[in-house]
């Protein structure tokens, strides 16, 4: 863990021991019951981190805000359940921020290939000034406000063929997430990118539908993707944050007192969430081999050089990208 995320889980905890279950704040906030919809399931690392995240409201509005939760995708795809949030169905949804890009292109940047340069990165990047400026633009530009950055670890390809270079990468049918800076990363890299829900790509992969899928290394292991799949590539081309999505106008229409108490758990359980994958990443890549996957680390300054066109297909990320490079 570094130094950073040290300090930031210290003045968390302390932030929400000061705030402490308040008698006076409870009585302002009315009683309660939220959905909440995700697709991970229980031992997942960001199932956890929800669950973590509602005991602690629950906690601190002294029982007035309850939760319904709807885990492991059982009332749809995180793409339903983010489309749920505008029409009311949900009122909370765990996913990562760039799954926001179907509603407005800036979300699209926590995708943006080899821009967060390693965990000091993100850290500076969502855990500084600039994470709450581009969290509030994203509000603005999309109509979701969202809580929290946790890290997900560096994004990696399996396949059933070991990809050492670029040429390795020609043809190969692969699944990504429905979203465009996805896609068109794995264009400019040679491959031949499919988007399709996840709930099928293991079942495409059996069958060779597909001939891999890139995601952290915690998706591979839990969904044991070691059963379908033999080569694990560091291509680490996105180190990616999850986040907490509300609709905006729901979110705004909650008292300040909840909003206040939501924002600062939510954040607090964030951190959390980064701890743990911090310190479990590197058992998901020894789990992974003991179940017979090889580890690749292909030629990645040549990744880099591949993708670099992509900054001149989206302009309008331009700025932000700058800003993010030079955080230090």
């Amino acid at each position: 863990m570094t130094t950073k995320l040290k300090s930031l889980l210290f003045v968390s905890a302390c932030a929400v021991v000061m705030a402490g279950p308040s008698t006076a704040i409870a009585d302002e906030i009315q009683e309660k019951t939220l959905q909440v919809a995700h697709i991970y399931d229980p031992g997942n690392i960001w199932y956890e981190t929800t669950q973590r995240f509602l005991d602690a409201v629950t906690e601190r509005t002294d029982g007035k805000v309850t939760f319904n939760v709807s885990p492991s995708g059982i009332t749809g795809t995180w793409e339903e359940s983010i489309e749920a949030l505008q029409i009311g169905t949900n009122d909370m949804v765990i996913q990562s921020i760039g799954t926001l890009d179907r509603y407005a292109p800036l979300p699209g940047i926590e995708a943006f290939p080899y821009l967060i340069r390693d965990l000091d990165h993100f850290e500076a990047v969502y855990y500084g000034p600039m994470g709450g400026e581009l969290f509030d633009e994203i509000k603005a530009e999309t109509g979701f406000h969202i809580i929290g950055a946790g890290y997900r670890g560096a994004r990696k390809l399996t396949a059933n063929r070991a990809v050492e270079t670029l040429e390795d990468l020609q043809g190969l049918q692969l699944r990504v997430p429905p979203l465009r800076m996805y896609r068109r990363t794995w264009e400019l890299l040679g491959a031949d990118p499919t988007p399709m829900p996840f709930a099928e790509v293991f079942t495409s992969l059996q069958q060779g539908i597909i001939d891999g899928q890139e995601n952290p290394l915690e998706v591979a292991a839990d969904q044991r993707l070691d059963e379908v799949q033999d080569y694990v590539m560091h291509t680490d081309h996105v180190i990616g944050a999850m986040t907490f999505i509300f609709d905006a106008d729901r979110f705004d229409s909650f008292s300040e007192e909840l909003r206040q108490i939501m924002q600062e758990e939510g954040e607090a359980a964030m951190l959390w969430g980064t701890e743990q994958m911090v310190a479990q990443e590197a058992d998901y890549q020894a789990a992974l081999e003991e179940r017979g996957m090889t580890f690749v680390t292909p030629d990645l300054e040549a990744f880099r050089e591949a993708v670099a066109p992509i900054r001149e297909e989206f302009p309008e990320l331009e700025d932000w990208v700058v800003r993010i490079i030079d955080v230090e």
